[in-house]
């Protein structure tokens, strides 16, 4: 069984994005567990794994809408590909020429 502990979480790009969305990151430690016998159980570290969660808030009480999950087992990739795979699907980052034009 493998156990999923919350150990950080942080809002990434938030200036950057357009007003109601928001990314958050999460990291968790896994833990493998194992029984050993009797009472006991044995803990074995399983690794990290990075989970980026892209939410929308429409402005209702109580509504936030999660868009997209991403996973990362290996390690986050650089807030640069990060933000070019989400832009690829998803339209939520400030264009500053279209922000400065306005």
């Amino acid at each position: 069984m493998i156990v999923h502990e919350l150990m950080d979480m942080e809002h990434l790009f938030a200036e950057q994005l357009q007003e109601g969305y928001y990314i958050i990151r999460e990291t968790y430690q896994n833990v493998l567990i194992e029984p050993k016998g009797g009472d006991a159980v044995r803990q074995v570290d399983a690794g990290t794994e990075e989970v980026v969660t892209l939410l929308f808030d429409p402005g209702d009480e109580y509504s936030l809408l999660c868009l997209d999950t991403y996973t990362f087992t290996g390690g986050i990739p650089s807030l640069t590909e990060l933000k070019e795979t989400i832009a690829a699907e998803y339209d939520v980052f400030v264009n500053r020429h279209r922000a400065a034009s306005l």
